[in-house]
């Protein structure tokens, strides 16, 4: 990756529905030029997509829970059962595999307590393998992902 690669991934991080020709005046290059790099960019991986960025609490989803799931057993087989079942769950947002004392940490949104305790009953505690769960609930956001550091 060169600067202009660099210039256009923070570009496209800031505001993916920028138009051809204002990423390439961005970039310095050429419209069909930062079409091409863009092209390449998504073919080699490293773009993997586009989309908005929603504010959850306007959708109605004000509770953000972060839950430390621990499993029965670390065995391959488990930890796919568990992972597959994490996949097909919409309420379940990230689900990172952990180091330290949680095998996984999961993060849920919710409207409320309520939502986020029939979520808990109806979907976490029927997630296979696991032993504990532990919930920490996000009190206010300090920061939001604007994307990554990319430099050269």
């Amino acid at each position: 990756m060169d600067r202009n690669d660099i210039l256009l991934l923070q570009a496209l991080q800031q505001d993916s529905s920028r138009s051809l020709a204002e990423l390439a005046e961005l970039a310095g290059v050429s419209p069909s030029s930062c079409h091409r790099r863009i092209k390449a960019l998504e073919s080699s991986g490293v773009i993997t997509g586009y989309a908005a960025q929603i504010d959850a609490p306007k959708l109605g989803l004000k509770l953000q829970a972060f839950v430390e799931i621990t499993l029965t057993s670390q065995s391959r087989e488990a930890m796919d059962r568990f992972e597959d079942a994490v996949r097909d769950m919409d309420e379940v947002l990230d689900c990172h595999l952990m180091s330290g004392n949680a095998d996984y940490l999961l993060r849920v949104a919710a409207a409320d307590l309520e939502q986020y305790d029939r979520i808990h009953r109806d979907c976490l505690a029927r997630l296979p393998g696991v032993s504990a769960m532990r919930s920490a609930f996000a009190i206010r956001r300090i920061k939001r992902w604007k994307g990554y550091p990319v430099r050269g």
